[in-house]
C-alpha cells in the first residue's frame, strides 16, 4: 500500500523542470557548436582565433569565432549549475529509513558539489577567460598596441596555457576532475534512487549514460548526447515515481 503525500511544491515543480529539463536543453543546442580536436592540428589558437565552417574533425555544426567562445561559457556555466542543483535534488528526499541509500545519496551529493566547482573553474580559465584573451589580444594587434612578435609571444603563452596539466582546456587535472565527478554524480544519484525504490531502472541507466558522456567531453558530439540524456532521464523520473516527494513502495 502507498502512502500519498500531498505532492511537490510549486518552487520543487519549478526546480526540477528548470534544472534538469530546460538548463539541459539549453545545453544540447549550444554544445551543437562546440568544437573538439582541435588541441593539436590545427592548433587552440590558429582554430579559436577565427569563425571555422563545419569539419567532421571537430565535429560542431561550425565555430563562429571568439565572441562565441566566451559567449558560450557565459552560457555553460550557469547551465551546468542548475544541472547541478538538479541532481541534488533528486535525492533531496532520500533520508535515515532508506537505508544504504542515503549513503549513496551523500555521495551523489560530493561528487555533485566537486563538478559544480570544478566545471565552474574548467569554464571561468579555459571558456570565458580565454574567449577574452583572444579578443583583447586580436584588438590590440589590430590597434597595434601589439607588434607581431608581441603577438606571437601571447599566442604562443596561450596556446601553452591550454595544454598546461593544471588548469588546461584538456587533459588537465581541472578538466578531469570535473568530468570524472560528473559521471560519479549521475552514478551514485542512479544507486541512491535505485536503492530507495525512487525510479524505474530504466531512465537511471540513461541517467547513468548521461554522466559516462560528460566524462567523455561537453563539446560535441558527446555533450549534445549527454545533455539529451539527462533531459529523458529527468522526464522519465518525474513522471514515473522519481519526483521530488517521498513515495514509499
Amino acid at each position: 500500500m502507498s502512502q500519498i503525500s500531498d505532492g511537490p511544491s510549486l518552487v520543487d515543480r519549478m526546480l526540477w523542470w528548470l534544472c534538469l529539463f530546460v538548463a539541459p536543453l539549453v545545453l544540447v543546442a549550444i554544445e551543437l557548436f562546440h568544437p573538439a580536436g582541435f588541441t593539436s592540428k590545427p592548433g587552440m589558437w590558429v582554430y579559436l582565433s577565427e569563425p571555422q565552417p563545419h569539419h567532421e574533425a571537430h565535429r560542431a555544426l561550425g565555430y563562429p569565432g571568439p565572441e562565441w567562445w566566451f559567449t558560450l561559457h557565459m552560457i555553460q556555466t550557469p547551465m551546468v549549475g542548475l544541472v547541478s542543483i538538479g541532481l541534488w535534488r533528486m535525492v533531496a528526499d532520500i533520508g535515515a529509513g532508506d537505508g544504504m541509500a542515503i549513503v549513496l545519496a551523500w555521495l551523489s551529493r560530493i561528487a555533485t558539489f566537486v563538478m559544480l566547482i570544478y566545471f565552474t573553474v574548467l569554464d571561468g580559465i579555459g571558456g570565458i577567460g580565454l574567449g577574452r584573451s583572444i579578443l583583447k589580444a586580436k584588438a590590440m594587434a589590430a590597434s597595434g598596441a601589439l607588434s607581431p612578435d608581441q603577438l606571437e609571444g601571447v599566442v604562443r603563452f596561450l596556446d601553452v596555457m591550454w595544454v598546461d596539466l593544471w588548469v588546461g582546456g584538456v587533459g588537465s587535472y581541472v578538466s578531469l576532475t570535473a568530468s570524472w565527478a560528473a559521471f560519479f554524480a549521475a552514478l551514485f544519484t542512479a544507486l541512491a534512487l535505485f536503492v530507495a525504490h525512487r525510479a524505474p531502472a530504466i531512465p537511471l541507466l540513461i541517467l547513468v549514460a548521461f554522466g559516462w558522456e560528460v566524462q567523455q567531453a561537453h563539446a560535441a558530439p558527446h555533450g549534445p548526447i549527454a545533455f539529451g540524456l539527462l533531459a529523458i532521464a529527468g522526464v522519465w523520473i518525474w513522471f514515473r515515481g522519481g519526483g521530488p516527494v517521498p513515495r514509499l513502495y
